[in-house]
């Protein structure tokens, strides 16, 4: 009977202790609790972003995204999406004890560890030099203009985001993006397609349940298409946010 009611003291236990730092922005591969929705705002360069997320699911996260690019300038507004692809546990939750054997009774907590996000997020652009996400070794001004020159066109992120957590509020994250994007010119009439290949790295720390901080920075080469043109370019950018739970 002590052994019951030790294991009924501690179930009431855990039921009444706070709810842990949870927070997961969408820049990494962990997911918010199903039911929770989430404002997360980020400054830095080359753009501003806002992203709203929705509707969470148990594997899923579905929200919209707005950008804004300081240079060249351009807007850029769609949905985002995140799956969950791999979310490894490193130790589970359980009440331990052998009531028969006499042997100790304990309580572990657990927690999501590792986390592993498919990226889909289609946009529509808006550009006001031409459009461009990178800057192109041969000719600094491909895709730009150094006057006004207006443009838009459909846009693809495809990537994996991951998220490491190695400790009660912080977590390393990391990511491969492919934001594809086809600009289309309007006067004179033209386009070129552009395919930046971009590895992130960055933190995100739990300030309480439902403020989460975080950076970012990466980088990686693009290659651009205009014809038979073909340039080798190099994005890169740096950012920093924080994200409202609720």
């Amino acid at each position: 009977m002590k052994r019951l009611a030790l294991l009924a003291l501690c179930a009431l236990v855990l039921a009444a202790a706070p709810r842990p730092s949870e927070a997961a922005v969408p820049v990494g591969g962990a997911l918010n609790p199903p039911g929770e929705r989430s404002h997360t705002f980020g400054i830095g360069w080359p753009e501003f972003f806002y992203t709203w997320e929705g509707l969470v699911r148990d594997k899923a996260a579905f929200g919209v995204r707005v950008g804004l690019q300081v240079w060249p300038l351009a807007l850029a507004v769609g949905g985002q999406a995140r799956f969950v692809l791999v979310e490894q546990n490193l130790v589970m939750p359980m009440i331990e004890g052998d009531e028969a054997g006499g042997g100790p009774v304990r309580v572990r907590k657990g927690k999501a560890g590792f986390s592993l996000s498919l990226l889909v997020a289609p946009a529509i652009a808006f550009a006001g030099y031409g459009g461009t996400k990178a800057v192109y070794l041969q000719n600094y001004g491909f895709g730009r203009s150094r006057t006004f020159r207006a443009s838009l066109g459909p846009q693809l992120n495809i990537g994996l985001l991951g998220s490491i957590e190695v400790s009660k509020r912080t977590r390393i994250l990391f990511g491969w993006e492919n934001p594809v994007a086809l600009w289309i010119w309007t006067r004179p009439a033209g386009w070129w397609l552009e395919w930046p290949l971009i590895f992130s790295g960055g933190l995100e720390y739990k300030v309480t349940y439902s403020w989460s901080l975080f950076g970012r920075l990466a980088a990686g080469p693009s290659i651009a298409f205009a014809g038979p043109t073909q340039l080798l370019g190099i994005h890169w950018h740096i950012v920093a946010g924080a994200q409202i739970r609720y």
